[in-house]
């Protein structure tokens, strides 16, 4: 897929020009965090859709060590389309799913970029990244403060 990770300073990002995944996609990289009390900052800029279907909608997320964040939440964004089939919309918008996953232990730590279905609804062509450089930025931070 010509993933290029590179690492400065406590930023991890991959770069790519072009790359689509229909019905799932996944990608993951290794970050080092070095601290338990530190929180990690993703985010992900690039385009997302969905294409050729009525009612649909799917589900972008970050996982750390193959499990979603649950402190606070989870780091997620979906795209629905309300009508669509019959190949009538084929939006390619630039969109950002970003937060903050606390109580992730220090050490090396896997982290991914997933979509999957959207509660309640079936399957539709799912689409990450299109023709332009798509980021995955991952930072660690320090803990909140009191």
């Amino acid at each position: 897929m010509g993933f290029k990770p590179t690492k400065s300073g406590e930023i991890f990002h991959i770069e790519n020009s072009i790359f689509g995944f229909f019905f799932s996609f996944s990608q993951e990289c290794i970050f080092k965090k070095t601290s338990d009390n530190s929180g990690l900052r993703v985010f992900w800029n690039g385009p997302l859709r969905i294409y050729n279907c009525h009612g649909c909608c799917r589900r972008w997320y970050f996982t750390f060590n193959g499990a979603e964040c649950s402190a606070p939440a989870a780091i997620d964004g979906v795209v629905y389309m309300l009508q669509g089939s019959s190949g009538r919309k084929d939006l390619h918008r630039v969109r950002q799913i970003e937060g903050v996953c606390e109580k992730v232990k220090k050490g090396n730590v896997r982290v991914g970029f997933w979509v999957g279905n959207c509660a309640g609804f079936g399957n539709a062509d799912a689409y990450t990244g299109w023709n332009s450089v798509s980021r995955i930025y991952v930072e660690e931070i320090p803990p909140p403060q009191a």
